[in-house]
């Protein structure tokens, strides 16, 4: 099975130039576990990398506090891990792993975003298939 059939299609997305401020309220207000940054329009997003709660307190941490003046792009990883939507589950979880990471969006054709995934995610779909294969 691929990462496309368990992701989560109902991802919450911010554009690359968000204020960071912006992308934080989210994840405080609840409505979000992670934040997926696109950088293109909304109706064929283009999936650039992940801003987690973690990522705004190295952020606040880094800043003395204050987040004024900061976008998603300045806080975002150069090199972000963005899965395909045929990618294997155990090598999804292996890269996520290797990188130290919760969450990567998924991608399908053309880079066009078509949801997130987290190690909870996979680690779930691996239980559920091991209690039904009982």
């Amino acid at each position: 099975m691929n990462v496309g059939a368990i992701c989560r299609r109902d991802v919450t997305t911010v554009t690359a130039c968000t204020r960071l401020a912006d992308a934080a309220r989210l994840l405080c207000d609840g409505r979000a576990e992670a934040v997926v940054a696109i950088a293109s329009s909304v109706s064929q997003p283009t999936a650039i990398g992940v801003v987690t709660d973690r990522d705004i307190l190295r952020a606040i941490l880094d800043r003395d506090g204050d987040l004024s003046g900061l976008n998603v792009v300045d806080i975002l990883s150069r090199s972000p891990l963005v899965l395909n939507q045929d990618e294997e589950i155990q090598d999804a979880m292996a890269k996520l792993q290797a990188r130290g990471i919760e969450y990567a969006p998924v991608v399908g054709p053309g880079g066009t975003l078509c949801g997130a995934i987290s190690q909870r995610d996979l680690l779930e779909h691996r239980l559920d298939t091991c209690a039904y294969a009982r």
